[in-house]
């Protein structure tokens, strides 16, 4: 009778007495489990090393089985090959091939090439965190821009473990830019009479002969009178459909938000006009050249995609500094707010994702302020 191998921790077989081995163990919390074949051996010295290694801390462990335990030996000499270049490739394929998960597909990239022209001929594993932060001060950006680009930096470097081209993280070390809100930014009353004045002037100054452009300024009204009566966001409104447009029960459906969950937006008068208008229009986005057409859907609701070069035009005649598109939105919730709707509709309206982000709005609420406060008048 052939004697029975020795049980080693972390070496099993699911199905007993099949030959085919599997190895086992936890690390960070997660069970991680590897097949084998009939290489029992090949299991035990998985599992013997991974044990070793956690013991030691002479090593890194993954917690998955797609990657193997290394000693920093080897570590050194997987990684040492690897360099920024490489990781900025894998980054830009995986984006690229999810446009449904990653939307933006015009800023990711930009920032990847601006990496990888000051740190691509770098090893992955020879970049430090102090050598980030001061690459990050040298761009000159606004705080919030630069924790984008501190972002996608850490992107890289976590696609890169994930696929076991390297194994730290410098970027975790770098400190996150303290990013000042400051004053919510909403379009006040004065504003948007000069706003919807410079518009309509547009409007009016082009002649007869010239449809098409007519139609063009007429977009750009109702693009704004949807912003401020529905308070979506840019992304969400240029990417609506025709298809997500009900206009008999009067809502928008956004089946992909930022907070990747769908939500319904309630579609007042205004907002209803705009859209009966825009459909009249009938105009299509334009291809960008010979030979690159345009991919958006043929249902699209809105013959832009990008409206930032009128927009920036507008403002300046308009005499409005300091203003962006998504303080629209910013505008939408504070118009809200000082009627007195409570912080919860605001929420809803708005598809925040916690009533905190709505809170923000809270003091925008004065009448119910002032009213509140009268109680400490004196008799």
């Amino acid at each position: 009778m052939a004697k029975q191998a020795a049980q080693v921790e972390g070496v099993y077989e699911r199905v007993p007495g099949s030959g085919i081995w599997h190895a086992r163990y936890r690390q960070d919390g997660k069970l991680v489990r590897k097949s084998f074949g009939r290489n029992r051996a090949a299991a035990i010295s998985y599992v013997e090393k991974a044990r070793t290694l956690k013991r030691s801390g002479e090593g890194w462990v993954p917690s998955t089985a797609k990657a193997s335990p290394k000693t920093k030996a080897e570590m050194e000499v997987s990684t040492s090959i690897v360099t920024i270049s490489e990781l900025c490739d894998d980054l830009l394929r995986h984006i690229q091939s999810k446009p449904q998960v990653y939307k933006d597909q015009r800023n990711p990239p930009f920032r990847i090439n601006l990496i990888r022209k000051h740190f691509g001929h770098r090893p992955a594993s020879s970049v430090k965190p102090f050598e980030i932060m001061d690459w990050l001060e040298s761009l000159g950006k606004a705080p919030a821009t630069l924790n984008r680009y501190k972002a996608v930096f850490s992107a890289l470097y976590r696609l890169g473990k994930q696929r076991d081209k390297v194994h730290v993280n410098p970027v975790r070390d770098v400190s996150q830019h303290p990013v000042n809100n400051g004053v919510i930014r909403y379009l006040k009353p004065e504003e948007e009479i000069r706003l919807r004045a410079v518009l309509q002037r547009a409007v009016d100054e082009c002649g007869p002969q010239n449809d098409r452009r007519k139609k063009r300024l007429l977009h750009r009204i109702y693009e704004l009178d949807i912003a401020l009566g529905t308070g979506m966001r840019k992304g969400e409104q240029y990417g609506l459909r025709w298809r997500d447009i009900d206009f008999n029960q009067r809502i928008i459906v956004l089946r992909d938000t930022k907070n990747k969950s769908s939500r319904t937006v309630p579609m007042i008068d205004d907002v209803v006009r705009a859209f009966e208008e825009l459909k009249k229009l009938s105009l299509e986005r334009k291809d960008r050249a010979a030979d690159r057409p345009n991919s958006a859907p043929d249902d699209v609701v809105f013959g832009i995609g990008d409206n930032k070069k009128w927009w920036e035009a507008a403002l300046k005649d308009a005499k409005i500094q300091s203003f962006r598109w998504h303080d629209l939105r910013h505008t939408f919730c504070s118009r809200l707010a000082q009627a007195g709707v409570s912080l919860k509709v605001i929420q809803e309206a708005a598809g925040h994702k916690t009533i905190g982000m709505s809170a923000r709005y809270a003091h925008m609420d004065h009448t119910t302020l002032h009213n509140a406060m009268s109680v400490l008048n004196r008799p």
